[in-house]
């Protein structure tokens, strides 16, 4: 929102969706000094205006509209935030609205003067919601740009830094020195997103003339900013807890259930199940946070024990894809099957809908992590080091139990090559069986010989007796 004058108006993604009439009518809520149908302007008993709730009806559920978060109903409810905001502007410079072509101030030339938070929010992002809403840009673009910003981005251009003033080493020291609360490293996977987001930005400012000024002119610094020389690790690399440790996890957040000196029971009891099932998914499906917590009922056939992957919610973000765009089919191990099935009942024998969810929504793993899971283990005595761990465990069970690193490599969604190097640990397995390939050589090659020397031998015998006139050769 921004203020002009004694009036609020509106802008960005403003409004909040939700449904009614069991889930199969779309409307979205908003707050505005004008009528959000007709444009006419909203007035209290003294004749100022007013800023009131309304809502609006989006859409009725169809195959088109199949949710409230679907592409088209998103695109819906752009549309009507941009006509919202045209009837807002056309009210406060006093014109009268008859239609979405409502006249703007003449455009400013673009400047390298203008700080790169500002033009994020007034142009980048403004830019890219027309292109979702026109179904130029995919929805989870969009909220990748916003979310990566919020998260990193905001903090880091600190609404001072120009694009005048911004050069290529700024980043690159930021990056390199980008840690988590707890002073680790951040994942490969987050700096590349981080770095995509910040040459998205700096991408458009060109296209826009904002780098004009620079020096070399139009061009983006971001892309001077190497993947491969910034500090950050491997998701598959980090603790493995044993498969032991997850039990144990299970097992003490059973105590957990019905505690009655805590508020909200019923609706604690759900996130506790939800995080022993996302530690059960984690441990015998090798489940990535990403994945279990995207995961379908559709998607699970409890009859052959598997499931099938080929979705991920990432920092919010729904994604119809995996982190390596493959779907796959997982085999889950058995320890898995009384759990997916118990779950199952308890949610009433559901065909379709999240596994992990709350009240039909996803959860956030984070929250499970920090404010069930992790304090339970402090309490119990049990390290944590977030859910990831319950996935290297997995891979590392599989290596245990002999599965080579093309097995484990499909049934986690890795390469061979990926799992070798962050599941298979030679602990002179290697040299072990190059040394026994080398013994079973040498006897493969002594016992051709003693076979040789015995045919030898026997050929020599047939020939004495043969001379005697005894055995085969002495027949008449």
């Amino acid at each position: 929102m921004k203020r002009q004058g004694n009036l609020i108006l509106n802008e960005g993604d403003f409004g909040t969706f939700y449904t009614e009439q069991d889930g199969t009518k779309f409307y979205v809520r908003v707050r505005s000094f004008i009528d959000i149908k007709t444009g006419e302007l909203l007035t209290d008993d003294a004749g100022q205006p007013e800023r009131r709730q309304q809502k609006a009806l989006l859409a009725t559920q169809s195959d088109k509209y199949t949710s409230v978060k679907s592409p088209e109903v998103v695109k819906l409810a752009g549309q009507l935030r941009r006509r919202i905001i045209h009837y807002e502007q056309a009210a406060v410079t006093g014109q009268s609205v008859k239609c979405d072509n409502v006249p703007v101030a003449p455009p400013v030339a673009p400047n390298g003067e203008m700080t790169i938070s500002a033009f994020f929010k007034d142009k980048f992002i403004p830019t890219k919601r027309g292109l979702r809403d026109s179904g130029k840009l995919a929805a989870i673009t969009f909220e990748t740009y916003q979310n990566y910003w919020d998260l990193f981005l905001a903090k880091h251009f600190n609404g001072t830094l120009t694009f005048k003033n911004y050069e290529s080493w700024m980043g690159r020291e930021w990056l390199k020195n980008l840690r988590k609360d707890d002073d680790s490293l951040y994942g490969e996977n987050t700096v590349r997103k981080i770095r995509s987001v910040a040459t998205a930005i700096f991408e458009e400012a060109r296209e826009q003339g904002y780098l004009k000024e620079n020096n070399p002119p139009d061009h983006n610094v971001w892309k001077d900013i190497k993947q491969a020389k910034l500090p950050s690790v491997a998701t598959e690399q980090g603790v493995a807890y044993t498969e032991a440790e997850v039990e144990a996890m299970i097992r003490n957040l059973d105590a957990e259930l019905g505690d009655t000196t805590k508020p909200l029971v019923e609706a604690r009891d759900n996130i506790i199940r939800n995080s022993q099932i996302a530690l059960a998914l984690g441990m015998w499906a090798g489940l990535r946070p990403s994945e279990m917590t995207a995961l379908r009922w559709e998607s699970v056939n409890l009859l052959t024990g598997t499931l099938k992957v080929c979705e991920s919610i990432v920092e919010g973000v729904h994604a119809k894809r995996t982190k390596t765009s493959e779907n796959r089919v997982v085999t889950y191990l058995e320890p898995l099957v009384p759990i997916l099935q118990a779950l199952h009942k308890q949610q009433g024998s559901p065909k379709s809908g999240l596994v992990v969810h709350k009240n039909g929504e996803p959860v956030s793993i984070k929250h499970l992590s920090d404010e069930i899971i992790k304090p339970m283990c402090e309490k119990a005595g049990l390290r944590w080091v977030g859910l990831y761990g319950c996935r290297r465990a997995c891979g590392t069970l599989l290596v245990q139990t002999g599965s080579s690193c093309e097995q484990g490599g499909k049934f986690l969604g890795n390469t061979p090559e990926v799992f070798r190097a962050h599941y298979w640990i030679d602990k002179g397995e290697a040299s072990a069986a190059a040394a026994d390939n080398y013994r079973q050589h040498k006897l493969a090659k002594a016992k051709a010989s003693e076979v040789a020397q015995g045919l030898t031998e026997q050929r020599k015998l047939q020939g004495e007796l043969a001379a005697l006139g005894l055995g085969d050769g002495g027949q008449q």
